[in-house]
């Protein structure tokens, strides 16, 4: 039997020399610092104890720390030079490193507020001899350490859903078939790889696979496992440290058994999503190699990271809320549906309408230099669960409670003054003391192709809070908290995909405009507009359509193209116990998707950057405001066929050329997806900003206007989807500052 080795021995393998070669790895590594930054800080607290597990350069520790001077940072690393280094490279109050094996007990129970585990939980199975049990201790120890409240993030590798085996084609002419690894061709990297990584897999031999003759010219065409294939596309680039590389196991669970290791340790599962980095697909997939199954149908790029989230719940507290079936809504008793017939095309419209008006707060201080706002966090919103045998584009799953700003329904006659202050009151605990002012509102339509609603959204700033018990309301066993958030972290979990609820993000930007801050940068997907010497001629009444009153009653009846429900919606802790089980009324297509796309049209010009924005005729608006007209952006319903978000642009190019006659030249994803009104609706939309030709945009029925106009004029802009495309396009692009 080989003796056993200590920890410290086991995880020397990762030793890559002296100081020098460690500044060059960690150069590289933090390059995607931003990213995990705010994938995560918005699910953290703004005060207590938080550890970085495995916390290398302790750049990132650092980060968390100047983010939060409320938060004690504890960077924990196995590495006495990495842990040395980093106490050297940084220093701050709330900051320190400790050396520990991120798997062991490193802090008494109870006493974390939070733990990060990016990029290392790999390293935990691959240095313990691919153990999977060492990484149950390593989360249960780690659960362990947290509060009640407290939340645990992972973002790491996943082993990819899809078939078992695959085709992979790679190119054979970019390099040497053989030789040193940094000039092999990718065929012969893949090979040497092959040969010589040992997983838990393949233990004792070599990677197993198939030779074949590639369709594509200049390439070799591999059929393997699709984990196997996984394994070398997420390394295939790091080839400097290439046989330190081939030590690590990148993939060791599922998308599924992370969710199910996860319940097992009674957390509430925040958010579960696979991760495609934007930047990584750009500049090491597309193009690079080709995956299909063993058919040869093209497969989606695999996930590039995979984030979950866990919070400790006290015990018996519901975990994740879930649709248990749902029927018609043959006699709605919230809901109400009505159609609606255009004047003079005939065209019939369904339009779904709940009681009341919504109104929207957004409660906001200044505290030390930074930007906090209240919102609710942990509140159950269940339709967003609904209908899961809907297409899942993305593959994130979530709980069912969400982070959203204060909203309620206030009824017609209420002062919002009074609405205001009762709301604060009943909802977040807030005295009328603590409110010290109000803004003007903005109003915006939610979903305005098929719901009546229009929220009135107020910026009010109070008092600096932090902890508020939020009061208990509604069926479910609890209404989540009031959390304190900074604002700019929430935009970035945006641009991301970290945070789900558009009308926080809205009232935010809204918020750093009224108090002339910056947005901080932007860091989801990079944007590279090629200027183009035509200039589609500016519309100056983009933004002002012609008020028009088009609609009346229509009693004979709708298109049947909306459909009411009722899901029964069971709440279940970690155990499986049913809480509560609660009928809710919603409303999804009969025939399309709950997926929407929205896609802003842009063109680089001598002049600047041009949009395309539409104008419709919806009956929504017409009862709101005496006029059908509304200033939009393009957006679809998606069909059931489509399955992946990959195919989504495809389908906006052929909707733009069909519907506006331009031609798309580049589609980018425009952060992450988000719901509108998940009071009323499972709805997700999927933003995208789409370059187009400008010689067929010239000719396009589109309106176009410079974005800055757009971004100045944005408070008389009320579609709820081009204000969202409208502050991130102008946020990528550097408009905003």
């Amino acid at each position: 039997m080989a003796p056993k080795t200590s920890p410290a021995e086991a995880y020397a393998a990762q030793h890559r020399g002296n100081s020098d070669h460690y500044a060059t790895y960690f150069a590289g590594m933090d390059a995607s610092m931003q990213q995990k930054v705010a994938l995560t800080t918005a699910h953290f607290p703004s005060r207590g104890r938080v550890a970085d597990m495995g916390s290398g350069s302790g750049r990132g520790t650092h980060d968390l720390a100047c983010l939060y001077s409320g938060l004690e940072l504890v960077g924990v690393d196995i590495n006495p030079v990495s842990v040395e280094m980093a106490a050297a490279s940084y220093q701050r109050p709330n900051l320190r490193y400790v050396v520990g094996d991120i798997a062991d007990p490193v802090f008494p129970p109870e006493s974390l507020d939070g733990v990060l585990d990016s990029s290392v939980l790999h390293h935990v199975t691959s240095f313990n001899g691919f153990s999977l049990a060492r990484l149950e201790e390593c989360l249960d120890n780690q659960v362990r350490a947290l509060r009640t409240g407290g939340v645990i993030i992972i973002r790491d590798f996943v082993i990819p859903d899809g078939p078992s085996e695959v085709l992979l084609d790679l190119p054979e002419t970019d390099g040497a078939p053989e030789g040193p690894v940094e000039g092999l061709s990718t065929a012969a990297l893949f090979e040497r790889f092959a040969r010589d990584f040992r997983c838990s897999v393949n233990r004792e031999g070599p990677v197993p696979y198939a030779r074949l003759a590639s369709p594509h010219p200049g390439h070799v065409r591999y059929r393997l496992a699709l984990r196997a294939a996984n394994e070398f596309i997420l390394r295939k680039d790091y080839r400097t440290d290439w046989d330190v590389e081939l030590l690590e196991e990148y993939t060791y669970f599922s998308q599924a058994q992370f969710e199910a290791a996860f319940r097992r340790r009674e957390l509430r599962i925040v958010s579960s999503m696979p991760i495609r980095n934007p930047w990584i697909l750009a500049n090491r997939y597309e193009g690079r190699f080709h995956l299909s199954d063993t058919e040869g149908r093209p497969l989606p790029f695999p996930p590039t990271n995979y984030l979950i989230v866990g919070e400790k719940v006290p015990p018996g507290a519901g975990v994740e809320l879930r649709e248990e079936h749902s029927v018609p809504l043959a006699a709605p008793h919230f809901l109400s549906l009505s159609a609606w017939r255009h004047e003079e095309t005939g065209r019939v419209f369904e339009l779904v309408e709940r009681p009341g008006r919504t109104l929207d707060l957004l409660p906001w201080f200044r505290q030390e230099g930074q930007v906090f706002v209240l919102a609710k966090k942990g509140f159950p919103r269940p339709i967003v669960n609904a209908c899961a045998a809907h297409p899942n584009l993305g593959g994130a799953t979530l709980s069912g409670y969400v982070t959203e700003p204060l909203a309620a329904i206030t009824h017609a006659g209420e002062p919002p003054e009074k609405a205001i202050s009762r709301i604060l009151h009943e909802r977040a605990g807030l005295p009328a003391e603590s409110l010290r002012a109000r803004g003007e509102p903005a109003h915006y339509f939610t979903s305005p192709g098929g719901v009546s609603e229009r929220v009135s959204a107020y910026l009010v700033e109070v008092a600096p809070s932090t902890g508020l018990p939020a009061p208990d309301y509604g069926p479910f066993t609890g209404a989540g908290s009031v959390r304190e958030l900074d604002a700019r972290q929430v935009l970035r979990a945006c641009h991301v995909g970290g945070m789900v609820d558009a009308r926080l993000e809205i009232n935010i930007h809204r918020l750093l405009r009224h108090l002339g801050a910056s947005p901080g940068p932007w860091i989801g997907a990079s944007l590279r507009l090629t200027e183009q010497p035509r200039v589609p001629r500016w519309a100056e009444d983009a933004l002002t359509p012609v008020r028009r009153a088009v609609f009346s009653s229509h009693d004979e009846g709708g298109t049947g193209y909306l459909d009411l429900r009722t899901g029964t919606f069971s709440e279940h802790d970690a155990e499986g116990r049913v809480l509560a089980s609660v009928p809710r009324e919603y409303l999804v297509p009969r025939e399309a998707s709950r997926n929407t796309t929205v896609a802003l049209p842009v063109v680089r010009t001598p002049e600047g950057i041009r949009v395309g924005i539409e104008h419709r005729e919806l009956p929504a608006v017409q009862h709101f405001t005496g006029s059908a007209s509304l200033a939009v952006t393009p957006a679809w319903r998606l069909p059931r066929t489509l399955t992946h978000a990959s195919q989504v642009p495809a389908f906006i190019a052929e909707r733009l050329r069909a519907e506006f006659s331009v031609t798309v030249r580049h589609t980018w994803e425009l952060g992450g997806s988000y719901h509108t009104t998940p009071g009323v609706t499972p709805e997700l939309v999927w933003p995208f900003a789409v370059e187009v030709e400008a010689d067929a945009a010239c000719d396009s029925r589109l309106r176009w206007l410079p974005l800055e106009v757009l971004i100045g004029e944005l408070d008389a802009v009320q579609d709820a989807h081009l204000l969202v495309v409208a502050w991130r396009l102008a946020h990528a692009l550097g408009v905003l500052g």
